[in-house]
């Protein structure tokens, strides 16, 4: 066959054009059984109805089909000519289509080539680039991986063996190697009857004293043993109180007198707890406007001023008082439309705090300065303080927690991660995280939030561990220590000046570590 002509060309496409037409829309069946059903056969002759075989009758020889009849005269397109006369052999429409076919085939092959030799560039699809996976079902085949929670701590035993440490990281590592208490097993030490929402190591170093609240207002004691007993029946010596109706939100001393507990609830009431006559007296109830109680979520002794206490509410609310005498009307600054879960104080600059919220935000406010009508809040006339730095977080920011010596500030939330930050200097307005670490902090119902916390006396943090572990990390987000236990240890607190370290899970159960000293 000669060339083809610019019109069998056209013609061509638009055949190859309507049968992939036909294809997409089911009808090329339906095409050729209109054929059929008007007697012509699929290269445009009469059709032939096949007859049913006779398996009883004689062998009858195929006739031969009679050529359909041709018209005595044809256009020069039918006869294959151009219009200077120039002729080609004639051709019907399936052989035009299987030429194209062919020629675009031969195309098709080059361009295969050339693109398997070509490098992907950009952003893609794996789908696009698998022809032979559908889209969803490659996106349920992997896409199990991704949901899957981890912590930085999971793998630390494994990591540790191909790593380095500085001679300073090291020492650290052996220093927080610790020791989880045997004298009782964690089943036996329960503090609270219901799930642990505090907890507290009393700074006391000649004995160990742990004081752990739960959701339903009860607060435990326990005087920790140091020795074996004699009597193989004797349980830990635990005191349990009920104090509150609601949540235990925080359990710290007082700054001035370490012989007095202070404790706040999620009912609104602030309460003592004096060790020498185990008596305790109500601070104050924190009430707004309406006289509705406002839940107390945290609160700390300024460093500036040791009588005096700052604390936040559930519903956003910041104030502070002097505990010496007795406050009857707080003056409340809006923080955050939502609740506060934590807040901390800058030990460097001690005016400055900081907020970890439900609205998804980490604050830095400067308590000096006073703003009548924040423009970031949905209510009207509600004073409010100045605000230094702010982080957005994806989800919610659970806990928030300065260092003591070298101005690292860390964070961590609902979005499965801890962020530190470097505050030594003033920071930006827009903060930005110096450091990220994956960590798994979705509790869920049963399970208390998790909550980074630095221990008082060193650049050191640690959370709780949804594999059921406390890992313990440096400033620089170095992990020393990953901490096995039972259950999930969700509540952390340090013991001021030791290496010692409690966690409280969701039976109201502690799991005491110490060094090896102790």
């Amino acid at each position: 066959m000669g060339e083809l002509t610019e019109f069998q060309l056209k013609r061509l496409e638009n055949i190859k054009r309507n049968n992939e037409l036909l294809k997409k829309l089911n009808l090329s069946n339906i095409s050729s059984e209109i054929k059929r059903e008007a007697g012509v056969d699929e290269n445009g002759g009469p059709h032939k109805e096949k007859k049913k075989r006779n398996t009883g009758a004689k062998r009858v020889t195929k006739r031969e089909p009679k050529p359909a009849p041709i018209p005595t005269r044809r256009s020069r397109r039918l006869r294959g000519e151009t219009v200077d006369g120039d002729g080609i052999p004639n051709v019907n429409d399936n052989q035009l289509l299987k030429m194209g076919q062919t020629e675009n085939n031969s195309r098709d092959m080059e361009a295969l080539e050339q693109l398997k030799n070509t490098a992907v560039s950009g952003d893609v699809k794996i789908a696009d680039l698998i022809k032979s996976e559908n889209e969803d079902d490659l996106l349920d085949k992997f896409s199990s991986f991704a949901k899957m929670n981890f912590s930085s701590g999971d793998f630390f035993k494994e990591l540790q063996k191909h790593q380095k440490p500085t001679p300073e990281v090291q020492q650290l590592q052996e220093d927080f190697d610790l020791k989880l208490y045997d004298i009782f097993q964690p089943n036996e030490i329960k503090l609270t009857f219901e799930r642990i929402s505090a907890a507290y190591f009393h700074p006391s170093v000649d004995k160990k004293l742990v004081i752990c609240g739960d959701t339903a207002g009860n607060v435990g004691l326990w005087n920790v043993r140091e020795t074996e007993p004699e009597d193989e029946m004797e349980e830990p010596d635990i005191t349990r109180v009920k104090l509150f109706t609601k949540n235990v939100g925080r359990i710290d001393t007082f700054a001035t007198d370490s012989s007095r507990l202070l404790t706040a609830s999620y009912d609104g009431s602030l309460r003592s707890i004096n060790l020498e006559n185990m008596q305790s007296e109500e601070i104050l109830v924190l009430k707004n406007e309406y006289d509705d109680a406002l839940g107390i979520s945290d609160f700390q002794f300024s460093y500036d001023d040791p009588n005096t206490v700052f604390l936040t509410t559930l519903s956003g609310e910041f104030t502070s008082f002097d505990t010496r005498t007795k406050p009857s009307d707080l003056s409340l600054k809006r923080l955050a439309d939502k609740k506060i879960g934590s807040f901390s104080i800058n030990p460097k600059r001690p005016y400055e705090i900081a907020t970890g919220s439900l609205d998804r935000t980490l604050k830095i406010w400067d308590t000096r300065k006073l703003v009548d009508k924040p423009e970031w809040s949905q209510y009207e006339d509600f004073p409010s303080l100045e605000v230094v730095s702010v982080y957005d977080s994806r989800l919610s920011v659970s806990a928030v927690s300065y260092s003591p010596m070298d101005g690292t500030l860390v964070c961590n939330g609902y979005d499965d991660t801890i962020r530190l930050f470097d505050v030594s200097n003033v920071p930006d307005r827009e903060l930005q995280p110096k450091l990220t670490l994956k960590h798994n902090c979705q509790t869920g119902r049963w399970t208390s939030i998790l909550k980074a916390r630095f221990k008082p006396n060193m650049d050191v943090f640690a959370i709780a561990n949804m594999k059921r572990a406390i890992d313990i990390y440096n400033s620089a987000g170095v992990q020393l220590a990953h901490l096995p236990t039972a259950t999930v240890p969700a509540v952390l607190s340090w013991h001021p000046t030791q290496n010692w370290i409690v966690g409280g899970n969701s039976s109201g159960k502690a799991f005491l570590f110490t060094d090896k000293a102790a």
